[in-house]
């Protein structure tokens, strides 16, 4: 006689074999979860949350069931939460070091992701978020201290929600003050992260400060990262002062790029670094080409020309040149406010 024990149910109903999922998986528990987390601003709750997350284990749905639930439905809510997360999110030794550097930064990783998603979905934060966003990233980016990878999350985030900032017309003095209190390095690398929407009040600091110098000396360092990364900021600035017309300083960060390629190739035998740093501005001008008007494209086209016919390039470098054109053509929208005259001005007859 076959038993019966398979067919037998609990007393919920369920059978042996299909046991009820766990409480803390149901839709109740979810909802009750993300509204008592909503309802305070008591950061205990989103850490805990991103300190499971951080170290889930795939057994573990609540986490994910309760973080999808806060992107999905309260992007805006979620974006302030991660930050301030960051912000107050203390790490202890129950945990190696090398893991609560990890956790420390995890917050900053899920906030990255978070926006990236946002803007593909053409779905702009709330200027409420902004707003809440902007004095939790003063205060992390003044009063801590933040590890390298810190301080690279924290530039791409700064980059993704400044653009929101000078579009709803927010600003944002800070930010400017903190990036000329900065070391060099640091300074070009919050800078290149910039969007090429800043407006001359939040460039003049910079300017002031010898941004454009601190470029042109690391163009001709012996650090083969921090060419790259002068190279990055110097694309940038001349962009931003493209916008601005000022012509002098457009020219002169021509020539010290044109130049410092040139050494590069030619003197110090570095053409993979060239290349290397090219790409970098292949993956600017992929991000930024859609708001690009008719100036900075002309110029963009033309000064990746230039580099692209430089003696003694190798053919991979050729190519990664050309890569910046194509992919200018690619993403750009046709934006107004073509001057072919200022453009030819600058760089025109130094294109040959």
């Amino acid at each position: 006689m076959a038993s019966s024990s398979g067919n037998r149910s609990n007393k919920n109903g369920a059978s042996s074999s299909h046991p009820l999922p766990p409480i803390t998986s149901s839709r109740l528990y979810i909802a009750n979860k993300a509204k008592e987390i909503l309802a305070t601003r008591d950061p205990t709750g989103i850490n805990k949350l991103v300190t499971n997350l951080c170290y889930a284990k795939e057994s573990d749905e609540s986490s994910s069931l309760l973080y999808n639930t806060f992107k999905n439905h309260f992007p805006n809510l979620l974006a302030v939460k991660l930050i301030h997360a960051y912000r107050f999110m203390t790490t202890t030794a129950a945990f190696p070091s090398s893991s609560r550097s990890g956790l420390r930064a995890y917050p900053l990783e899920l906030l990255t992701s978070l926006l990236i998603d946002v803007e593909v979905s053409n779905v702009a934060l709330k200027t409420e978020a902004l707003k809440d966003m902007k004095e939790h990233l003063n205060a992390c980016l003044v009063e801590q201290e933040t590890s390298d990878r810190e301080f690279k999350l924290l530039s791409r985030i700064v980059s993704r929600v400044s653009v929101d900032f000078f579009i709803e017309s927010i600003p944002w003095e800070e930010l400017s003050s903190f990036i000329v209190s900065l070391n060099d390095k640091k300074m070009l690398l919050m800078f290149v992260e910039l969007p090429t929407v800043l407006d001359e009040g939040f460039l003049k600091p910079l300017l002031e400060n010898d941004l454009a110098f601190k470029i042109v000396k690391a163009l001709f360092h012996q650090d083969d990262e921090e060419w790259c990364l002068a190279l990055e900021a110097g694309f940038n600035l001349m962009l931003q002062l493209i916008n601005l017309e000022r012509k002098d300083l457009v020219w002169d960060s021509v020539y010290a790029i044109v130049s410092s390629v040139w050494e590069m190739v030619n003197v110090r035998k570095r053409d993979m670094v060239v290349r290397k740093g090219l790409l970098r501005l292949v993956r600017k001008v992929r991000g930024e080409a859609m708001r690009f008007r008719g100036r900075e494209y002309e110029f963009v086209s033309r000064l990746a020309l230039m580099i692209k016919r430089i003696n003694g390039l190798g053919d991979d470098t050729k190519v990664a040149a050309k890569m910046i054109h194509d992919v200018l053509d690619r993403y750009y929208m046709g934006g107004t406010g073509l001057d072919s005259g200022f453009v030819q001005g600058l760089i025109g007859m130094h294109s040959a």
